[in-house]
């Protein structure tokens, strides 16, 4: 990683400063709101969309914290230093509390992610301003939690074990953990009667990320070792179809 931190960080800056092209996920309704991404979203609109904008601001802030010797760090701190101000990121949150299924919940996820991280590098002109957004997406996830009766299954952004994965790791970093229980027990309602799942049925045409995979990364975070290794060999029964050596039946399951 350190060899590549350099060409990370100059991907990533040439992207948060790049207003165009943009694929803004913004109903207009109305000509008044025909604007420039950055009116909307003066921190995160650059990388093409909100989400990646907002994953591209967390890399630099890792390749910072992990790796400064080897990226241009005065080029990272100005970037971070124009976009993470309390007033772009205090747009920002106004924004999401005003559209409250935007980016919900992958963007969210992305935001606490990114709060977690600048909080471990401890720059409070960054920190601060991060966690008052990331309260908008906290507070947004919570009151959507208790309504998602079905998950997210297809392998793209929208997939719900994977945001819901990326909360969980970032939660208590980012200052939020009072996320982690319900969190846990959405996951647990959504998945824990899975079973039966095939490898076949992957990949569909627009998958990127493989939905069986997401669900039992998700899953491993929230069950305990001998809980989720039961719970994985129903889920997936291939891993223990796999035949003997001599042919003669099938091998154990693994121990997990």
């Amino acid at each position: 990683m350190a060899a590549r931190a350099g060409a990370f960080a100059r991907l990533a800056l040439a992207n948060v400063t790049r207003e165009y092209p943009n694929a803004p996920a913004h109903l207009i309704a109305s000509p008044d709101e025909l604007v420039p991404p950055r009116a909307y979203h003066p921190a995160f609109y650059g990388a093409y969309d909100w989400h990646s904008s907002v994953h591209m601001h967390w890399l630099l802030v890792r390749l910072l914290r992990r790796y400064p010797e080897h990226i241009d760090t005065g080029a990272v701190t100005d970037a971070l230093d124009a976009h993470l101000t309390p007033e772009a990121l205090a747009a920002e949150a106004a924004y999401l509390r005003a559209h409250p299924s935007f980016e919900r919940p992958y963007g969210w996820a992305w935001l606490l992610a990114l709060t977690a991280e600048s909080t471990a590098l401890g720059v409070e002109r960054w920190s601060a301003p991060l966690t008052d957004a990331a309260r908008a997406a906290a507070g947004l996830l919570l009151a959507w939690l208790p309504k998602a009766t079905y998950p997210v299954r297809h392998g793209t952004h929208a997939n719900s074990a994977f945001a819901l994965g990326l909360v969980l790791d970032s939660a208590d970093a980012a200052g939020f953990p009072e996320l982690t229980e319900p969190v846990v027990d959405r996951l647990r309602t959504w998945f824990l009667d899975d079973h039966g799942a095939a490898t076949r049925w992957e990949p569909s045409g627009q998958d990127f990320l493989s939905p069986l995979l997401c669900e039992a990364d998700a899953m491993r975070r929230v069950l305990p070792r001998h809980e989720f290794a039961r719970w994985l060999t129903d889920f997936l029964p291939e891993l223990s179809a796999s035949r003997a050596p001599d042919g003669s039946g099938d091998a154990p399951a693994p121990a997990l």
